[in-house]
């Protein structure tokens, strides 16, 4: 379990609280600014907040080993960088850097990676020749490739097509049917209603809603929190908003 206690980062959290479980999708959705990126860079222990703790099954996350944490934490931005103009396969292939595996299961694990997000035939294309969706898959096929326990990504959806956005939910869907904590940051709603198991909505540095997405995303919810007046439309899975 991935637990936040009282977490409070001046001007972008004010105590938030949240335990999250294995094997969930859990979706963190909000307006702009309202402390989405922080508390999954919480979560991943690159912000260290002012007051409050994160611990990851009963553990103190700022107490675990670097390479210790990097295993179990896969962790993507929200604008991530690529410094060297290395080949898709190499970039994956970072991932694997805290584990100390055989070449073939780092291989192995790469393959596997690049499968997942439709990459194999971009293998070793260099990073600079991608377009913006190629370069996004290809960064978190880096992420995927390190067999995290945990999966953080801030706006993975972000430059992919519907295609592969559908694709990736799917695939991150059976990653936590395996056991695996997935927890995305995203701005669509009909995708966090259809596809998460749990919706978390902050707002304004605070929790504002948290449960199935059915409850985080209900209309009142949406009015209160976004300002909008919406209503879904569809069956359990198909849902759609409409103004």
């Amino acid at each position: 379990m991935l637990v936040a206690d009282a977490l409070v980062l001046p001007g972008r959290l004010r105590g938030v609280s949240l335990s999250l479980r294995a094997g969930e999708v859990t979706a963190i959705c909000g307006p702009n600014g309202a402390g989405k990126s922080s508390l999954l860079s919480c979560f991943a222990g690159l912000l260290e907040p002012m007051s409050g703790t994160v611990t990851l099954d009963g553990a103190p996350l700022a107490a675990m080993h670097p390479e210790a944490r990097a295993r179990a934490l896969g962790y993507l931005p929200q604008t991530p960088e690529v410094a060297w103009d290395v080949s898709v396969q190499t970039l994956a292939g970072l991932g694997r850097l805290p584990w100390r595996t055989s070449a073939a299961e780092d291989a192995a694990a790469v393959d596997a990676a690049l499968a997942a997000l439709d990459l194999p035939a971009f293998a070793h294309r260099p990073v600079s020749q991608l377009s913006g969706g190629e370069r996004a898959r290809a960064l978190l096929a880096r992420v995927l490739a390190g067999t995290p326990r945990w999966l953080l990504a801030d706006e993975p959806l972000a430059n992919l097509d519907l295609a592969h956005q559908l694709a990736l939910l799917g695939h991150l869907r059976a990653c936590a049917g395996q056991g695996m904590g997935v927890v995305l940051v995203l701005h669509d709603l009909a995708l966090a209603m259809n596809h998460a198991d749990r919706v978390v909505v902050l707002d304004q540095g605070t929790l504002a809603a948290d449960g199935p997405p059915e409850i985080a995303l209900a209309e009142p919810v949406l009015e209160q929190v976004w300002g909008v007046s919406v209503r879904w439309l569809g069956k359990p899975g198909q849902r759609a908003l409409a103004v």
